[in-house]
């Protein structure tokens, strides 16, 4: 990807790379169990024995589901230091003994060479309805290389721009960001009038994190669940050089797919993808738009615009107050300010679903403003 500056800082995976590690981590995945829940049993390290399956370890999401049926917080409830596996074993049998309760069940293995757990045979990923259909990243990424190997590999994908500590995603959710050809939105203004905005920028330069055009990188983020967290969907999104913040654009029909875990043709993913790839060059130059708008849009307070409008997202306070401070890291009078200002404070949260919901506020944002002209 002749031009692409974003090795110092973020880490670039081709589409073959990736594609092997998603092959790889689905070949852990043990074929889905449908049990009534009467008949698992409590271990006395409180994992979860499935008659003729093995012994799992519930993951954070599993702990959620379960403790979802019996209407309690998992760990709050079954505290280690308050009960024994007796007495967890109890309260799952008056439950699913008077409900009749069937689950499916998905496993996986320890990864070889992980340390695993001695008395298991790996993970309890998610406890679901019997009819519930995965769509696994294994299948979304097999079409993806069967059907639009080319287009693809055009493209790169980050690891990972939500989160410092995982590649691809936490244990409900995977998120996978592509991005493409630069948009370039103006050179650098190292002689902004803001003595602040120069100071700042002179700060980058002598870090060597100031290119010399104000470079937008567009691209689109698969985000999926295979353990009942979330639909597939597919987002617009945009990263930005000068300050590593990322940007989903999902107002209005700007979600470029979704699509609910349910029994699917290929023939028909096929076509819901192929739609992704129609669609995202006319969404990218939209925003490209968009955003050279923004730049013009000037504005007496940017605080109060960056308050108002994350407000009236319902954006929790914490996160408004954190927005408004980063605009002083930054602080461009204008719309493009304001919409930096929401992506950069996006970028502190080390939750990938956070993070991934307050860059979504920055796309609805720069949508409202663009439409208020």
């Amino acid at each position: 990807m002749k031009g692409l500056n974003l090795e110092k800082s973020k880490k670039l995976i081709k589409f073959e790379e990736l594609r092997e590690t998603v092959a790889q981590h689905h070949s852990l995945k043990n074929d889905d169990i449908v049990i009534d829940m009467d008949k698992i049993r409590i271990t006395e390290q409180l994992d979860v024995e499935v008659p003729n399956a093995g012994t799992f370890r519930m993951t954070n999401w599993a702990k959620k589901q379960l403790g979802s049926l019996l209407g309690v917080q998992w760990d709050k409830w079954f505290d280690p230091r308050f009960v024994d596996h007796n007495q967890v074993q109890y309260e799952l049998q008056s439950r699913f003994c008077k409900t009749k309760d069937q689950r499916k069940l998905r496993t996986m293995k320890f990864k070889p060479g992980a340390p695993g757990i001695d008395s298991c045979d790996g993970y309890m990923r998610a406890v679901l309805s019997p009819t519930y259909h995965p769509i696994d990243d294994e299948r979304v990424f097999d079409r993806l290389e069967k059907q639009f190997g080319g287009q693809v590999s055009e493209l790169h994908f980050m690891s990972n721009h939500l989160s410092k500590k995982s590649a691809w995603g936490n244990d409900h959710c995977n998120y996978y960001t592509l991005v493409g050809q630069p948009m370039n939105m103006g050179a650098i203004d190292r002689n902004h009038p803001d003595p602040m905005v120069r100071s700042v920028y002179k700060m980058a330069e002598m870090e060597g994190a100031l290119p010399e055009d104000d470079l937008v990188y567009p691209g689109f983020n698969i985000r999926n669940s295979e353990v009942g967290f979330t639909a597939i969907t597919i987002d617009e999104f945009s990263f930005r050089l000068v300050c590593l913040n990322g940007m989903m654009i999902t107002t209005g029909d700007s979600r470029l797919m979704y699509r609910r875990h349910v029994p699917i043709e290929d023939t028909q993913l096929d076509k819901q993808l192929k739609d992704v790839f129609d669609k995202a060059p006319v969404r990218w130059e939209t925003t490209r738009k968009q955003l050279s708008k923004s730049q013009d849009a000037q504005l007496d307070s940017p605080a109060q615009i960056i308050e108002d409008e994350l407000k009236r997202l319902d954006a929790p306070k914490h996160f408004r107050d954190l927005a408004i401070k980063k605009h002083e890291d930054e602080p461009l009078n204008n719309g493009y300010g304001v919409l930096q200002a929401i992506t950069r404070a996006a970028q502190e949260y080390e939750d990938m679903d956070k993070r991934f919901e307050f860059e979504a506020m920055g796309g609805k944002v720069l949508h409202r403003m663009a439409a208020r002209g």
